[in-house]
Formats: structure tokens, C-alpha cells, sequence
């Protein structure tokens, strides 16, 4: 699991909205090739916005927590969200070219996307988690675990 600092800004039911609070040149570690950088950098685009997170643990509006993303889950999202509509994409295509010609490819081409699209909102988006109360003093983000 990849771990970062973040803040709690809005609480509304289960979901934290919270600001990631990226350490500049990675202060957390001394810059040793942290983990946590690389992945939430990418997830969160480095912008001091707002992202909702499953709040575990009932943190309040402004605390500093240690919200987690599980190994493997950018890839996975990467490929439900971009894999997944090609794949039926080109599948619906490749059948109705068979079915009936170039009409039918379209056809099927539009059915593949529609199919995509209801299965990505049927299966939702994992989202990462807040796992526990932080501060920078006791994150270690070599590691990603609590010293």
C-alpha cells in the first residue's frame, strides 16, 4: 500500500474530502526514492484540490491523516476506464462487420461502448482510504508504515 499526508477539508457521510499535503523535494523521506510521491503524484496531479476518500476511521474536517491507495489500484483503474471501452469497442465492430457490413460494425461498435459504460458504473471506483490519524513526524513514506 502507498501512503501520503493529507488534510481533512469537508465530511459529508461516509466520504473525506481531503488535500494532499505533498512534501516539496519529498521532505518526509530526505528524497530516498519515496514511493508515496511517485503514485499519489500521479493520482493527485500535484494541484491543491479537493479528492473524495472513504473516511474509515470518522476523521473531522481538519485533521491530518494517512490516506492509503492499494498496490495496483492506478493500473487497474487505468485499464477499466481506458482497456475495457476499446476492448468492447472493437469487439462490437469486429462482430457486426461479420453480422451484416459496415452499418452493423458501427452498430456494434456504439452497443461495445454502451456496454462498457454500464459496466464501468456497475462495478464503481475503488477509492483510496484514509487508514489512520498522521503528521509528518511519524510518517515514514520508505516504508509506508507508522514508525
Amino acid at each position: 500500500m502507498s501512503e501520503t499526508l493529507a488534510r481533512v477539508v469537508r465530511i459529508e457521510g461516509d466520504t473525506a474530502w481531503v488535500e494532499v499535503q505533498a512534501p516539496s523535494s519529498c521532505g518526509a523521506c530526505g528524497g530516498r526514492g519515496c514511493g508515496s510521491t511517485t503514485v499519489f503524484g500521479q493520482l493527485f496531479h500535484g494541484r491543491e484540490t479537493a479528492y473524495p476518500v472513504n473516511n474509515a476511521i470518522a476523521a473531522a474536517v481538519g485533521d491530518t491523516v494517512v490516506v492509503a491507495v492499494e498496490d495496483g489500484m492506478l493500473l487497474r483503474s487505468a485499464l477499466r476506464a481506458y482497456g475495457l471501452p476499446l476492448l468492447l469497442l472493437l469487439s462490437g465492430a469486429v462482430i457486426g462487420m461479420a453480422v451484416g457490413g459496415e452499418l452493423w460494425a458501427m452498430a456494434g461498435a456504439v452497443a461495445g461502448l454502451i456496454l462498457a459504460a454500464w459496466q464501468m458504473r456497475r462495478a464503481g471506483a475503488s477509492r483510496p482510504s484514509i487508514v489512520r490519524q498522521g503528521d509528518a513526524e511519524h510518517f515514514s513514506c520508505s516504508s509506508s508504515q507508522a514508525r
